[in-house]
């Protein structure tokens, strides 16, 4: 299934000790049960000091697992959001800066 061959690649690139992974909307046609698998692979790499850049187009994944968010329109960095100890932005402050 695609969820599965998403974890495979994923784990690749946890054990080839990079020091950053970039991530280009990594849930994509997945379903919910393979799309809470990735993140939670997501999170592990990130709590094991490896750098991730997540691309995604929905809020919900972006805000649920990032520390530093920036929002791009036009190919420009329009604001950045960072998340000290656990705080979110909220929806409205993403799409205020994405329109």
């Amino acid at each position: 299934s695609g969820g599965n061959q998403q974890k495979i690649v994923l784990a690749k690139w946890m054990n080839a000790h990079a020091r950053i992974i970039i991530l280009d909307h990594p849930t994509r046609g997945l379903d919910v049960g393979a799309k809470e698998e990735v993140y939670d692979l997501v999170r592990s790499m990130s709590a094991q000091g490896l750098g991730v850049l997540l691309i995604a187009d929905t809020l919900e994944e972006t805000i649920g697992l990032c520390h530093s968010i920036m929002v791009m329109r036009d190919g420009r960095v329009t604001r950045r959001f960072d998340a000290p100890s656990g705080a979110k932005p909220r929806q409205v402050d993403l799409v205020e800066h994405m329109v």
